[in-house]
């Protein structure tokens, strides 16, 4: 407690107080110093805080901790000297010099704070404490080296007070100082307000600890001794310091700038070695248009060294017109600041030094900067560029042109191959309708069907191409999707059976029965997904499940099968066109793997999807999605299977390709129509110049003048001589869409394909006519004639009533050995024979026109296939019992009655006829049988209208009668020499 006593006021103390005063003047200027050392310390706390060396740093913070800690000590004893006491006061050197240390040290501390670029909350109140307690520190060490006759004691509350002014106001200014950062003031404004609250601290602090100073004593008289006037002493002492801290702040600015100086060389080494480095050419340039710098690659661009350019205008770089023109741009640039060429790149040309011209890109940008502002030139050499660009424009003209050559080709080769194919087809169907023996019916039929795979192969390639080239265009039509897959079911279920597959096609009820779309692409999609199918499976099953896909309109169709599969790099592969599996895939199911190629094209072009999942020796699963709007129901069109019945016609064909002549000239005449033949359009023009036709059918590709030339110079002479205009339809072996337009454009009405589809002919004519073909009459059998026997079906199967009826006893004669039914009457019966022997009979009947054998068969089949064989034996009695109506039908009556229209049959000559006759009567007679002979006979029968014995003979040949065969040709030999005989002219 004496130790405080000797410090603080106590209660006791009765001695009295001396009183001081201030003089004001020297209060303003310690506050004017606290301030000024203040603020040059933050500026030197700010240059420590930009330093980057450690070393510079730690100078700047020590050198700026000695001036403001100078400038406390020296704003104390300001304060002190502006106290007037009536005493004598003296100061003890030793003390007084101490005293200093405590404000150097709250200085370091403030001054390491400041410097950081970043502080937390923590720190900042731990540096507030230790500066404020430095500062009070300070102040009452420079209170203790006071001597004087008064005691000095303090008043403890405002003392305590002092010090927590002195921690509160030091921390607010460091907090102020670091707060102001984040505000858009600049550096001085900063600098000036964080001085002066940090210097209002540093002065409040002291004025406060001097209201808690007691003086106790009496007064005394001055020493004998020189006195110091106290303002000149604070004057000197404030210059002092001042000039201290100046230069303080002046040497911590010099060692900032030597090392800005540093660093902007660096940074301009660094720039130069870029500028040197670009490869493009960098030109720097004044308002002037005056080159102030060139780089390396500038020089290498354009042949001049920079020592040759610089000083220069840079108009020299440029041809005419440019290089009168660019001051001007210049100019009228500085004048309206608009930005033309500012930041924008374009192409130009340059000039070199040795006079050529190079292609380059400019790009300008502006310097802002204080006086004039700069430009600066990016340069680009476009000469490799231009070259690549030329390459590739060549390029792309060569791929077009490959492009174009590629669908001329296609369409050459289209004409080319589909002109043999025309003929082939076309007569082998017409000899197929005619009286051929089985063999020759056989072989014909391998020529017929390999000719139309050519086509379908011909045809996919043509797909192909089109889709590749985006051609291909879809059609928006109403159409029933159940009738379409049950008609793809239809077709593809005779491949199905041949190989005791599982068939199934289940189309979902809650489906719709007609759907807008595109069927033909539709069909042609799942024709081939699941024609691959069943050609890739050889046991098992393949189902097609037809749904639809919840929330949308769109419809899921997937083909499962459980045929060969595939390993995951060939499903990588199978959308590929010309890809298959492998190359044994091919060698053993034949194809070109072009089919899934298009069916994904042509799905993507629907705007859908077709995934596909497949394990190796498990089965595959192609899911299709196929967006699809709801239709209505399709208006019936008048045309179907049959062939259109026209009027008799006069009709001018032109081809240059006499099978094809031939072949037109047959069909259509065979309907009743005139024909006239031309071989090219001069002779296409001519005949119609001079004779009337209904219609004309023009081949595309003629010699001399071709098709469409010839339309174009019928149309013109139409027009002149005011002819009504005559229906052309363009026959060509081209399928493009662009031949097609090319039609319509050089005036045709038509468009036929070849090779010959008859109907498809005849329905063009009939529509570019205005006509509307009559249908046939059904045929309808005659009461006698059972009607187990679609005879209308089977006659189109195999071209007439003669072949269909044989065909029919061949299967009759052959049905216990191949297909033993009475393996039912067995006690244990065998049902893998019976389920055999049901599945041959439902094939083959539905080709031989036996509609009810075939159902019934297919509905036995099902039944003992899933084990449901109760009443088996009594239902294939029912199906014996046909057999045997149609046996009697065929022993009783044959063929049905000709149909009422009129069918233009061939007659075969009489004389060839009867040569034929002793040919086939010769050789029954040695109990042989020429077949020639008796289909030429067959035909001649036929097309006379003699049925009975037409069937007569055909049943004595059948049970092998050679003696009644023989009676029935003598008496036709007979009739016919006498008919000869009749017709021979005679001579007087």
């Amino acid at each position: 407690m004496r130790i405080l006593d000797q410090f603080f006021i106590s209660a006791d103390q009765m001695a009295p107080f001396l009183v001081g005063s201030y003089n004001s003047g020297l209060v303003i200027l310690s506050l004017l110093v606290a301030i000024f050392s203040s603020g040059m310390a933050l500026q030197t706390a700010h240059i420590a805080r930009m330093a980057d060396l450690r070393l510079h740093r730690q100078i700047a913070i020590c050198t700026g901790a000695i001036a403001l800690g100078g400038g406390i000590w020296t704003m104390h004893f300001i304060g002190m000297l502006a106290f007037e006491l009536c005493t004598s006061v003296h100061y003890d050197p030793a003390i007084t010099m101490l005293s200093v240390l405590p404000s150097v040290g709250a200085s370091w501390v403030a001054l390491q704070i400041l410097s950081q670029a970043r502080v937390q909350r923590s720190h900042l109140i731990m540096g507030g404490i230790l500066v404020g307690l430095g500062i009070g520190t300070m102040h009452y060490s420079g209170m203790a080296a006071m001597r004087m006759a008064p005691a000095l004691r303090y008043e403890p509350v405002t003392f305590f007070l002092s010090i927590v002014l002195a921690v509160v106001l030091a921390t607010v200014a460091l907090w102020i100082r670091f707060r102001l950062h984040r505000t858009r003031l600049t550096l001085l404004q900063r600098v000036v307000i964080s001085g002066i609250v940090l210097g209002l601290a540093i002065s409040g602090m002291h004025y406060t600890g001097m209201a808690a100073a007691r003086f106790i004593g009496q007064t005394t008289p001055p020493d004998d001794m020189i006195i110091f006037n106290s303002t000149f002493a604070s004057m000197v002492l404030s210059t002092f310091t001042i000039t201290v801290t100046v230069l303080v702040t002046a040497a911590n600015g010099l060692l900032r700038y030597r090392q800005l100086f540093l660093k902007m060389e660096e940074s301009e080494s660094h720039n130069r070695a870029i500028v040197d480095t670009a490869i493009d050419g960098i030109i720097t340039i004044n308002s002037n248009g005056t080159i102030l710098d060139f780089n390396h690659s500038a020089e290498r661009l354009f042949g001049w060294k920079a020592g040759e350019v610089l000083g220069r205008n840079v108009n020299m770089l440029m041809p005419e017109p440019d290089r009168s023109r660019h001051d001007s741009y210049l100019s009228n640039y500085l004048r309206s600041n608009d930005p033309k060429i500012i930041g924008v790149g374009r192409d130009v040309t340059g000039l070199r030094k040795d006079g050529s011209l190079m292609p380059m890109r400019l790009a300008v940008g502006k310097v802002r900067q204080p006086g004039e502002p700069l430009f600066v030139g990016f340069v680009t050499d476009m000469s490799r560029y231009n070259a690549l660009t030329e390459s590739l424009r060549q390029s792309a003209e060569k791929a077009e042109q490959a492009a174009q050559a590629k669908s001329a080709f296609l369409a050459n080769m289209s004409h080319e191959i589909r002109t043999p194919l025309n003929a082939i087809i076309g007569f082998s169907d017409l000899m197929l309708n005619g009286q051929l023996n089985a063999q020759q019916n056989k072989h014909l039929g391998i020529i017929n069907q390999s000719a139309r795979s050519l086509l379908a192969l011909l045809n996919d390639i043509l797909d192909t191409t089109k889709l590749e080239r985006g051609s291909v265009e879809l059609e928006q039509v109403d159409f029933s999707l159940l009738d379409l897959c049950k008609q793809i079911e239809a077709s593809l279920r005779l491949a199905a059976d041949a190989k005791s597959l599982e068939f199934r096609l289940n189309y979902a009820p809650e489906l719709r029965l007609f759907y807008k779309g595109d069927p033909l692409r539709i069909q042609q999609v799942l024709n081939n997904l699941i024609g691959n199918a069943i050609k890739f499976t050889q046991s098992g099953a393949v189902h097609v499940d037809v749904t639809p896909e919840p929330g949308r309109n769109a419809v899921c169709i997937r083909v499962t099968d459980t045929g060969i599969g595939m390993t995951p790099d060939q499903l990588r592969d199978v959308f590929t066109p010309f890809t298959q599996a492998d190359v044994s895939i091919s060698r053993r199911f034949g194809g070109t793997g072009l089919g899934v190629s298009i069916a994904r094209q042509l799905v993507d072009l629907m705007g859908g999807t077709l995934e596909v999942q497949s394990t190796l020796g498990v089965g595959s699963v192609f899911e299709v999605r196929i967006p699809l709007e709801p239709g209505q129901e399709p208006s019936m069109s008048p045309e179907d299977d049959h062939l259109p019945k026209l009027p008799a016609l006069r009709i001018l064909v032109a081809d240059d390709v006499s099978l094809n002549q031939e072949l037109l000239t047959l069909a259509l005449e065979q309907h009743g129509h005139s024909v006239v033949a031309a071989d090219n359009g001069h002779k296409v023009l001519e005949l119609l110049s001079k004779e009337d036709f209904d219609v004309a059918l023009l081949d595309v590709h003629m010699p001399e003048l071709d098709g469409l030339e010839t339309a174009r110079r019928w149309r013109e002479q139409e027009r002149r001589e005011a002819r009504l205009p005559l229906p052309l339809i363009a026959l060509t072996a081209s399928v493009m869409e662009c031949d097609r337009r090319a039609t319509e454009e050089a005036g045709m009405n038509g468009f036929a394909t070849k090779p010959l589809n008859l109907p498809a002919l005849l329905q063009e004519i009939a529509r570019v006519m205005g006509l509307t073909p009559a249908v046939p009459k059904e045929h309808h059998a005659e009461p006698q004639h059972s009607s187990l026997i679609d005879w209308e079906t089977g006659v189109s199967l195999w071209g007439s009533p003669v072949r269909l009826r044989r065909a029919l006893l061949s299967f009759l004669s052959d049905l216990q050995t191949r297909y033993p039914l009475d393996e039912i009457k067995q006690a244990s019966p065998n049902w893998e024979v019976v389920l055999s022997s049901l599945h041959g009979i439902r094939g083959t009947s539905g080709n031989l026109g036996l509609p009810q054998v075939c159902a019934l068969s297919a509905e036995l089949e099902e039944k003992v296939r899933h084990g449901q064989t109760r009443q088996m034996r009594g239902r294939i009695a029912q199906l014996q019992e046909m057999f045997s109506r149609i046996a009697h039908e065929l022993s009783q009556d044959g063929a049905p009655a000709s149909s009422s229209e009129p069918q233009h049959v061939v007659v075969p000559p009489t004389d060839l006829v009867l040569n034929h006759l002793h040919t086939l009567h010769n050789s029954v007679l040695l109990n042989e049988l020429d077949e020639p002979s008796l289909q030429v006979i067959c035909q001649y029968l036929e097309s006379t209208g003699q049925t009975d014995t037409l069937n007569n003979l055909n049943k004595t040949i059948d049970v092998f009668d050679f003696v009644q065969a023989s009676i029935i040709l003598s008496a036709l030999i007979k009739d016919l020499d006498a008919s000869l005989a009749e017709d021979t002219p005679r001579h007087e």
